[in-house]
């Protein structure tokens, strides 16, 4: 690394490899352990452990300066025995670690992936939301996981499920093949058409998820990777930003066009994220997710997923997660506003001999036994599921998940937004009043959203614009300049109480 630097071949890797640590540090849960993603291995630190990262923080961070990499590698453990040598060699003895409290709550992790990932704060009473996209999919390890999400407070709220190593077997195993690596282990969308072929002669069955890249082969090189009939590239990034603070954010919005990770079943996928840290002990942060679904059959069933460790209780368009396992105490309240509540067909899937259900068929699969005292493996065991009850070509799908504690776990008031070609959420009560709003067709325009406002102040988040000078009118008031980012794609202001029109100027 640093001695082929300095013997004159210049940098031998890209620079945006110095990013790679933040991402550890950012999914690192209170517990030490790291929101899931992609094979999590059965042997995995146990319980009360930090998960290790090996020695690749400590040598970005000597190789490019960076103390907050090497304060990545202190946090999780430092080196071990066996590696010991390498660090002699290479670790800067002049770096100093920096503490990652002095780092932005929210961070994009671009091209080739498109994630994000928001916080509340680095202590034991942070919220952590993980919105991914997946603009490339490189198989192996990789899952198809397109669009999926996390959520952490007081113990994992939305999470992967599945299980990599178990009874089932290891890599490759029915589980891995049928649900681990597959959407529907994922809080994702599925397209269920039934004749649909996932290559049954290698072992996939049907899960109504996303396509198998190149068949689920690795691209051996970048041109592999890039070229279109190999079908890796599964989606777009549409828009990604936060703000106003960029410290600590009151909003992280990604949004990303789907469609190319599902098979010609469907039309068009396009899903929006918006995170709020609300500030607030009571409800600290809150995902919310829109859907914009066409199918190329209205009679394919369409379902929204979440995947939960404990067993969800679901009642008409709302649904409660509790954690209370390990000394967890953290809750998530589901409110579904999209579909319409007659249209509305919320329930729940799991339990004993279906933890890992694929429709019609469970893929058991349980951590070998002696590996559970030294496993923190999260494997889930229910999932809840939100589909329209009656047949239509498009679907949208609007979802507001408040994460808190358990006690006294008392959610905010949600409601459904309608402002024209755009359709959002405004939750009101001890947080104060927030509206977020996103275009009905999944784009971008520019012609103008009327929306009202209640309350003393609303914060107003208004998604899916395009990039140029916007303005706020009220009633009577005087137009308030908004300038909108052709990243983020969204306007944000505070407003008070009545009819708003934000045009382009």
């Amino acid at each position: 690394m640093g001695w082929v630097d300095r013997l004159g071949a210049g940098n031998v890797y890209n620079a945006e490899q110095q990013g790679v640590p933040y991402f550890y540090a950012y999914t690192t849960r209170p517990d030490g352990q790291r929101l899931r993603g992609g094979d999590t291995f059965a042997h995995s630190a146990p319980r009360g452990r930090p998960w290790g990262v090996g020695i690749g923080p400590l040598l970005t961070g000597s190789y490019y300066g960076d103390g907050y990499a090497l304060g990545e590698h202190l946090r999780q453990g430092g080196i071990g025995d066996n590696e010991a040598l390498f660090e002699f060699l290479w670790r800067d003895a002049k770096l100093e670690d920096k503490p990652r409290e002095e780092l932005p709550l929210s961070r994009y992790f671009g091209g080739p992936f498109g994630w994000m990932v928001a916080r509340t704060g680095w202590d034991d009473q942070s919220v952590l939301a993980e919105m991914k996209v997946n603009v490339y999919n490189f198989a192996n390890h990789q899952h198809l996981d397109a669009g999926a999400f996390q959520l952490y407070h007081k113990g994992a709220l939305a999470l992967d499920s599945g299980l990599y190593k178990g009874s089932s077997g290891a890599y490759g195993s029915p589980h891995c093949r049928n649900y681990y690596w597959r959407t529907i282990a994922h809080n994702s969308l599925l397209i269920h058409d039934p004749a649909e072929q996932f290559n049954p002669a290698a072992g996939y069955g049907n899960d109504g998820g996303q396509r198998l890249p190149n068949g689920r082969g690795e691209p051996r090189n970048l041109e592999v990777l890039t070229d279109p009939k190999n079908g890796y590239q599964t989606a777009e990034v549409l828009a990604h930003g936060f703000g106003p603070d960029a410290q600590a954010p009151d909003y992280t919005l990604l949004t990303g066009d789907l469609t190319r990770a599902y098979s010609d079943k469907v039309k068009q996928v396009v899903r929006s994220f918006v995170f709020l840290n609300l500030k607030n002990a009571d409800v600290p942060g809150t995902l919310i997710v829109f859907d914009r679904v066409i199918a190329s059959d209205p009679l394919f069933g369409k379902f929204w997923l979440l995947h939960t460790l404990e067993e969800p209780h679901v009642n008409g368009a709302t649904a409660v997660v509790d954690r209370t396992e390990h000394g967890a105490r953290g809750r998530l309240h589901l409110t579904a506003l999209l579909p319409e509540p007659a249209n509305c067909a919320l329930g729940k899937v799991g339990g004993p001999g279906k933890e890992f259900w694929v429709f019609d068929q469970d893929f058991t699969n349980e951590v070998p036994a002696d590996q559970v005292a030294k496993s923190s493996q999260e494997a889930g065991a229910w999932r809840i599921e939100l589909s329209p009850k009656a047949p239509a070509a498009e679907d949208l799908f609007l979802t507001v998940m408040q994460t808190m504690d358990r006690e006294p776990g008392t959610p905010l008031s949600v409601s459904r937004a309608d402002a024209g070609t755009s359709v959002g959420c405004l939750l009101t009560g001890s947080a104060g009043n927030w509206l977020v709003l996103f275009p009905r067709d999944g784009g971008r325009g520019d012609g103008p959203v009327t929306f009202q406002t209640a309350g003393a102040a609303t914060r107003v988040l208004v998604t899916g614009l395009a990039a140029g000078d916007w303005r706020a009118q009220g009633q009577g008031g005087r137009p308030q300049p908004v300038p909108v980012s052709a990243e983020a794609a969204a306007a944000w202001l505070t407003l008070p109480a009545g009819q708003w029109t934000l045009s382009k100027r």
